[in-house]
């Protein structure tokens, strides 16, 4: 259910927050009010869920409609309708209670741009199967604008408003599979282009239009349009397309040509740009759990310190000349020349030695060989120190993810494996929000890398989309839970960036996200993290 625009003048002030409903709808804040009618969050204390309710001025002529119109659609059971949960007229106060959708809007998504062709098709897909289910019950939107559309926080299509946007706009209509085939096709148009071709009821600018008033097709506003989406467009707006059959008759034959169109799998970041998508599909069928380890990337060998070998290599004691010892041979008897200088060489071989006994005692107290005892009875290294470990790339073992409930995020579980495979084109995300701050769902959310064993931690490059910063925490520590973890280094959560590790020690390395980044839509998108330091 859409929130009521402002353009009415009775008021509904006579119910204020804290008001309770039936006894278990307490409502909590008043989002619009308009035409008689207001549109609340609430809650439902019995269930103890969130929800939205509509509540109506004292003689709003269109009540006993309103309530009927909400009746008939609480009996759709797609879960891309929003889903009605009671409405009631028989009291004082007349009310519709409804789920509370969180997510963007398609005019939120294209803030800040159009989307891709094959993220557009997909979209509008889920949306046109939806209404083929709502006709097929013979229920009609007739108030389809890019509000009506929305990308949950959950990861999932929802159309909101279905029949009693209807009824309180006064919309009526003799041909509504026509209209809501149009109101499709402006989505689509919407979508690809970033120009609304449906009039008011939106932000976006007008498109452009030719010179029989109609307008212009897709292909002519942006460059790269498809042939065939431009056909389906041309087809759901009455717009003349070269080649393209007659117009669709409702929305299942719309939503027929669409499955025909390449299509980008759900779930996915619906807003494009460079923006890559979210999901792909990987090149095998291997298990998930092990993807995320012994797919993530190749063992790395371990650092290794080639030493200095003169540094290392232990002193030499001199060796005596060669000449000195060939003299010591005998010259086989008789008085030859060898046996007058005998007594010479003598003398020489006593000198040498004695060299060499003080050489050996010089060098005991230098420190010799590794075991040499010193003067003092100790034994001492060869070198002075050991060589310094060099900082190298580490291997993660496995990603965890930090994800404490009330509100633990659904998406944010798939594809860990993604934020250490080394690719280039996969990712791992969590599913959207409402706004930077979790839309108040939750604090934070933390990608645990566990390392396998305890390392030291000298920086962790990170690469994400560009786009508007978020905020990260660098945490290093012997415990999955992040809070458990000490705080390094604290940087802005955008594109490619590094956090120092400050030579911390631990097993688990966390990246806490406690400011979600906006890509075109609030939502972590972490394509790869690189640890390094020393293991």
């Amino acid at each position: 259910m859409r929130p009521p625009t402002p353009d009415a003048a009775l008021s509904t002030s006579v119910i204020e927050p804290g008001t309770r409903l039936a006894g278990r709808y307490r409502l909590d804040d008043r989002v619009s009010e308009a035409g008689g009618s207001t549109f609340w969050k609430a809650t439902d204390e019995i269930l103890a869920r969130a929800v939205a309710v509509l509540t109506f001025a004292p003689g709003f002529p269109r009540v006993n409609d309103v309530v009927t119109a909400a009746r008939a659609a609480s009996r759709l059971t797609d879960p891309r309708l929003t889903q009605v949960f009671d409405a009631d007229d028989s009291g004082e106060r007349a009310y519709v209670v409804s789920e509370w959708v969180t997510g963007e809007t398609l005019e939120d998504l294209l803030a800040q741009g159009p989307m891709e062709a094959d993220r557009a098709a997909a979209f509008l897909l889920e949306a046109a199967e939806a209404l083929t289910s709502a006709h097929a019950a013979g229920l009609a939107h007739l108030c389809l604008t890019p509000h009506n559309l929305v990308w949950t926080s959950g990861g999932t299509v929802k159309i909101t408003g279905l029949g009693v946007e209807a009824v309180l706009s006064g919309a009526e209509s003799d041909t509504p599979a026509l209209d809501d085939v149009q109101g499709l096709g402006a989505m689509l148009y919407a979508a690809l282009t970033g120009h609304w071709p449906g009039g008011e009821g939106t932000v976006l600018p007008p498109a452009p239009t030719g010179a029989d008033g109609r307008p212009l097709l897709p292909s002519q506003v942006r460059a790269g349009i498809p042939h065939n989406l431009d056909a389906i467009v041309g087809r759901a707006l009455g717009i003349a397309v070269r080649g393209a059959p007659e117009r669709f008759d409702s929305p299942g034959a719309f939503a027929d040509a669409l499955a025909k169109v390449p299509r980008s799998p759900l779930p996915f970041v619906p807003l494009v740009g460079s923006t890559p998508p979210a999901v792909v599909q990987r090149p095998d069928s291997t298990d998930r759990t092990a993807n995320m380890s012994a797919a993530a990337s190749q063992p790395i060998p371990p650092v290794q310190t080639i030493p200095d070998s003169a540094r290392m290599r232990p002193p030499q004691p001199p060796q005596p000349p060669q000449h000195a010892t060939v003299g010591m041979r005998s010259s086989g008897g008789g008085n030859g020349r060898g046996s007058s200088n005998r007594p010479l060489l003598v003398a020489v071989v006593v000198v040498v030695l004695v060299v060499v006994a003080v050489g050996g005692w010089a060098l005991s107290q230098m420190g010799g060989d590794d075991g040499t005892k010193n003067a003092k009875g100790g034994t001492q290294s060869s070198t002075s120190a050991s060589p310094t470990p060099k900082v190298g790339e580490l291997k993660v073992d496995r990603a965890l993810l930090d994800n404490d409930p009330p509100h633990a995020d659904t998406t944010a579980p798939k594809d860990l494996g993604n934020a250490i495979d080394k690719s280039k084109s996969t990712y791992w995300t969590t599913q959207h929000y409402y706004g930077a701050d979790f839309g108040g769902q939750r604090k934070g959310i933390g990608l645990v890398l566990d390392m396998g064993r305890t390392v030291t931690v000298d920086r962790v490059a990170v690469s994400m989309p560009d786009g508007t910063p978020g905020r990260v925490e660098l945490r290093v520590g012997d415990s999955q839970k992040s809070s458990a973890s000490q705080t390094q280094d604290t940087g802005d959560a955008v594109g490619n960036f590094e956090l120092k590790g400050k030579q911390a020690k631990g097993q688990y390395i966390t990246l806490w996200f406690s400011k979600l980044p906006s890509i075109g839509s609030f939502q972590i998108k972490v394509k790869d993290v690189t640890v390094y330091g020393t293991a």
